[in-house]
């Protein structure tokens, strides 16, 4: 209690000394530009423009590197939903969930609203998520404890069958899209003994399939021809110009926004999930408590919003086991954890005690991370609405070149690019058999983490697998698996019987 009250006055000071500092302003501003490139073309992620950059935090100072790398992740973050509303391609892989509702909104004309209501939800559920980081850090951190690799293992599964169930009318075909996106996911040499699965003697496949390429090609590839299959392809309608802010349809989703955070948190807080899984979740807790279930899939507002203010506040949540035991919650932290050691900073318990005042730093970085994010993606935004509404005779062949330099660019390998066409042909046949996409995309992100957690849990528990199946917070996840499960049966029932 003494240390949480310590962060709160060194929090104070802390903010007038940063918002004062050209430097950290200046940090943040370069920052959120770049992380704005990054999440508005297709194939760049977050985790990429951080690395990047990582090099030029050994000549800055600490505080200046550690904004310059939030202020990319929060830019990213604010506008990696813009190309998912505009032409159905995630522009990073935490904003898939958001082509949902995103994409029929912009069908609709209301893309403009779309993106309004996405950045400014976004800002306000990372101006709550970060000082429930200040908050609640020294007091909840043991909490991650609870959380082994059974239990990582678990969660990912239950990650897998939410998407699998919100994605579509028939579940079952949802779960399927995700087996066999964790079965492309194992492909490769595995990660505990090196041993090559599934490679058939390809060399090339020792390495496993990029997430980008796959990405890009179940995505972007796919719905380039998709359209060329239509005689009267559809048109982005409405008017071209500036994001529409629409403060009484933030203060409608009021809940919505407060809920998404909360999720937001909880999952980052959970160490190797990430952002990957969050958007999902809040997204399926919107719906099942919304008053308007039948508008979700078809271009819902509330949907778009609970998917990115998720994936936004991620970033607070995946902090925790960063900084109090070294365990990056996820990408993005893991580099902001490199960039810890390269500054001397030794993330643990004791993190509060020997640097007094740097969780506030942190939640100060944010903070002004947050509205300079919201500034820039909305000052841009006239721009990337221009760009992404150009006729489609223009913008596909523009679209296919990003594609294929997005997945060149993962690795530098012309392998990439031939990934990202198979992907791109198989996502175009699950659109004509009505297989949804985003639960294989999530199954390829997490289907490595999925299986190195089962395999260690397996490991540790050889002797005593009853031991394994008793864990308190494992048999939580499980009982909501089988709710799921039990729901999604039933949903196959009704749209049989209709």
């Amino acid at each position: 209690m003494i240390e949480l009250l310590g962060e709160w006055s060194y929090f104070f000071e802390r903010f007038i000394e940063n918002i004062l500092s050209p430097s950290i302003i200046g940090a943040i501003f370069i920052g959120a530009f770049i992380g704005y490139a990054v999440g508005i073309l297709p194939g760049l992620t977050a985790v990429m423009g951080m690395s990047l950059l990582l090099g030029f935090c050994f000549k800055l100072p600490v505080e200046v590197g550690l904004a310059l790398l939030i202020g990319i992740y929060t830019g990213a973050m604010h506008t990696g939903g813009i190309t998912s509303i505009l032409i159905n391609i995630p522009g990073t892989p935490a904003a898939a969930a958001t082509t949902l509702d995103g994409f029929p909104l912009a069908r609709k004309g209301k893309a403009r609203e779309a993106i309004g209501a996405v950045i400014t939800a976004s800002m306000i559920g990372e101006l709550i998520s970060a000082f429930i980081l200040l908050l609640a850090l020294p007091i909840f951190s043991l909490f991650a404890l609870m959380f082994g690799d059974w239990e990582i293992f678990l969660f990912c599964v239950y990650g897998i069958l939410i998407v699998g169930a919100l994605s579509g009318k028939d579940p079952v075909k949802g779960w399927i899209s995700g087996i066999l996106g964790l079965f492309f996911a194992i492909i490769g040499l595995e990660s505990l003994y090196a041993y090559p699965r599934f490679t058939f003697g390809f060399t090339y496949l020792e390495k496993g399939i990029s997430f980008i390429p796959a990405l890009i090609g179940l995505f972007g590839l796919s719905e380039v021809l998709t359209v060329l299959k239509e005689k009267e392809p559809y048109v982005i309608s409405g008017e071209r110009g500036f994001a529409i802010i629409n403060l009484s349809l933030i203060l409608k989703n009021i809940i919505t926004i407060i809920r998404s955070t909360l999720i937001g948190l909880w999952i980052g807080f959970i160490p190797g999930i990430g952002e990957s899984v969050s958007p999902w979740v809040a997204y399926d807790a919107a719906k099942r408590s919304s008053k308007r279930k039948e508008e979700f899939g078809k271009g819902s507002f509330e949907g778009v919003i609970a998917a990115e203010v998720a994936d936004n506040t991620t970033l607070a949540g995946a902090l925790f086991p960063t900084l109090v035991f070294g365990i990056p919650g996820s990408g993005p932290t893991a580099v902001i954890l490199a960039a810890l050691f390269i500054y001397g900073v030794r993330p643990g318990p004791l993190l509060l005690i020997e640097r007094p005042g740097f969780l506030s730093n942190i939640v100060v970085f944010i903070l002004l991370s947050s509205i300079i994010c919201f500034l820039v993606a909305y000052l841009l935004s006239k721009y990337a609405i221009t760009l992404l509404s150009l006729p489609r005779e223009i913008l596909f062949p523009i679209i296919i070149i990003l594609c294929i330099l997005g997945s060149w660019g993962v690795e530098f390998t012309i392998f990439d690019i031939f990934i990202m066409f198979i992907f791109g042909v198989l996502g175009y046949f699950m659109k004509v058999y009505n297989y949804p996409i985003p639960p294989m995309v999530l199954g390829i992100l997490i289907g490595k983490i999925t299986d190195l957690h089962l395999r260690r849990a397996l490991l540790q528990y050889s002797t005593n697998p009853l031991g394994l199946l008793i864990r308190p917070m494992g048999l939580i996840v499980t009982l909501f698996i089988i709710i799921l499960i039990y729901l999604g049966r039933r949903t196959i029932k009704v749209h049989t019987a209709s």
